[in-house]
This record gives structure tokens, C-alpha cells and sequence, in this order.
């Protein structure tokens, strides 16, 4: 059954099932005004859509994926999937961004029911399964308002937290050096994809680890976005310690008015860690946008992060801008 026939919603509000790459134009600037009415300004592209769609897992675009309409105009997209994690957890990951001015409780609930109801038969393959939702919060301690009060009402609960910082400048970025042994050196077309094993390995063990696929290799290696030249990796010998991969979004940043880079896709080896090395790195990141052209730069993180990453941007400049957390539900 298609995930748009379940869905049950209020009067003027129709599902269709997704069209292919032809929807993406109209899924970018949905997913950008969501995020962006959440606080994280980050703007996709339909270039990184064409991207990420192409390699898909858990996830059968033909039955799960569902375009949202309002009197027939697009204002929102469903998308369901599982993933296996290496806790031995399945996740049915419920995910729908809707234009703001769309957001309610009764839209919200129709969705996420039809979506719980589409991955039953999955979780009922799994020993461990739960529902995993991503919901905006305006703080620590403050009430949960919007999606994630409805979420709390279907029973989810925020389990982990996720943080979107800005260093709002690239100045007074402070000179790091690496440890003895360790060095910077510019990457070729070859070490690309041991490059992005080493990251997929250095998370080995958190809450959201799974074994990399193909799939993720190639939609890594293959995004838009991607520059290496500003890729700052260390390495010890022949081993990779540390890695941080920037990257700047052109089309972002014409759009929102601001010269900004992100440097993300941070980690280290689990056996080179507490050197110093992912702040260092991170410094020399923040130098190099500089030299760019770029003004600020952006990053998110995990807030529970058992190395003190969060911890280590603030340190380094970035101030928090926006809250997001990881609710989750036990499926009986």
C-alpha cells in the first residue's frame, strides 16, 4: 500500500505519490523553510536532493514517499524509512517538513499516524524497533511547543540532542599546532574514499552508528557541495587521525545574504583522540574559509557527544543558535 492512500487528512489537504527527480525543485525550498523556521538557515539544493534520492536505503521511493497538497499546490513531503543500527535498535524514522504556515496539530497527527502505520510491518521484523522523529524545541528546560508537543502526546520522548552553532565571525581564530607525528597534507582523488571510511569508522559505537553501505559512500563522495581543497586531514603515516571536511553553499549563501562556510563532518580516530588534533583541525578550517572570502561559518553537533565536541566549538567561537531534538517510541 502507497504511504499517501493511509493518510487520512484534514479537508483541503491531499497526498500523491512522488514523481521522481521533477518534485525535487518543489521538495528544496519546502525542506529550506522549514528548516529554516526552526532556526537552522541551511538551504538545500535541488542539485543535493538529485543527490541524496539517487541512494536511498530502506526506503522504496515508489511506495514511501508522499508529496503533501494544499488546494492542489505543494506545501509538504512524507518520507519514511528504517535503518538498523549497530545497537541492534531499528529505527522507523518518521520525517515530514511542511511549510510553516502549514504546520498544525491536526495535519501533523494525520501524517505521522498513516507513517506508523506504513512501518508496523517493518519493525515487526526486528527484535528491537522503534519510531525516531526529529522535532524543533525552542531550549533546555522551556516547554516543547509545536512537533515536538504533538510528538510527546503520540508518546515519543527526546532522547539525544542535536545543535545547530554559527561563529557569527573568522576572527581572532587561534593558531593550533598537532601533535609530533602528525600532519596536514592535501588531499588526492585516491584518498577520497578511505577518507570518508576513516569518518564512518571514528563513530563506531554511538547511538546512531550503522555499517556503512555503497550507497553512503557514493552519495558522499558524489555530493554537490564537495571540495576537498578545503579539507583539512591528518594523518600518522599512513594512518588517518583527524578530519575536518568544509564546505560552502553558494546558492545559500546568494540567498540568505551572508558569506558563511560550514565545517562539518568532524572526527577522530578513536585511538588519537584528546590530542588536540579535531580543534586544530577546526582552526585551520576556520582560517582557510577566511582566506575564501567567507565571513562566518556553521556547524552541528551532538550535544551528548562523549568527546566534549559541543563543548570544543564553543570553546573555539561558535555560539548556539537553534535546538533540535531526537524523540523516540518504543513499538510494542
Amino acid at each position: 500500500m502507497h504511504l499517501a492512500d493511509r493518510m487520512q487528512l484534514p479537508e483541503t489537504y491531499s497526498a500523491r505519490a512522488y514523481r521522481g527527480r521533477s518534485d525535487h525543485t518543489v521538495m528544496a525550498p519546502i525542506l529550506g523553510a522549514y528548516r529554516q523556521h526552526h532556526g537552522d538557515p541551511q538551504l538545500p539544493t535541488v542539485e543535493q536532493l538529485d543527490t541524496s534520492y539517487a541512494h536511498l536505503q530502506d526506503c522504496d521511493p515508489d511506495t514511501d514517499i508522499a508529496i503533501l497538497e494544499h488546494d492542489g499546490t505543494p506545501v509538504g513531503y512524507s518520507r519514511v524509512s528504517w535503518e538498523d543500527l549497530g545497537t541492534g535498535v531499528r529505527d522507523c524514522v518518521v520525517f515530514a517538513p511542511t511549510l510553516p504556515d502549514h504546520l498544525s496539530r491536526s495535519l501533523f497527527g494525520a501524517i505521522v499516524e498513516a507513517q506508523e502505520a506504513h512501518m508496523s510491518p517493518w519493525a515487526a521484523d526486528a527484535d528491537a524497533a522503534r519510531y525516531r522523529a526529529y522535532a524543533s524545541h525552542p531550549g533546555h528546560g522551556e516547554p516543547p511547543v509545536g512537533e515536538a508537543a504533538w510528538l510527546e502526546e503520540r508518546g515519543y520522548t527526546p532522547t539525544e540532542w542535536e545543535a545547530f552553532l554559527v561563529r557569527p565571525h573568522l576572527d581572532d581564530v587561534p593558531d593550533r599546532t598537532l601533535p609530533d607525528g602528525v600532519e596536514v597534507r592535501p588531499v588526492t582523488e585516491d584518498q577520497i574514499r578511505p577518507i570518508v571510511e576513516a569518518h564512518h569508522e571514528a563513530f563506531r559505537g554511538e547511538w546512531d552508528f550503522r555499517e556503512p553501505t555503497e550507497e553512503d559512500y557514493a552519495e558522499m563522495i558524489e555530493d554537490p557541495d564537495r571540495d576537498e581543497s578545503l579539507w583539512k586531514v591528518a594523518w600518522a603515516g599512513d594512518t588517518i587521525v583527524g578530519q575536518v571536511k568544509p564546505y560552502i553553499n553558494h546558492e545559500e549563501n546568494a540567498q540568505r545574504g551572508y558569506l558563511r562556510g560550514y565545517t562539518e563532518y568532524i572526527s577522530t580516530h578513536r585511538d588519537w583522540r584528546n590530542r588536540g588534533i579535531a580543534g586544530t583541525l577546526l582552526a585551520m578550517s576556520l582560517h582557510e574559509l577566511k582566506k575564501r572570502g567567507m565571513s562566518e561559518a556553521a556547524l552541528g553537533a551532538d550535544t551528548n557527544n562523549a568527546g566534549g565536541a559541543f563543548q570544543l566549538y564553543q570553546r573555539l567561537g561558535f555560539e548556539l543558535r537553534a535546538l533540535e531534538a531526537v524523540y523516540t517510541k518504543p513499538i510494542s
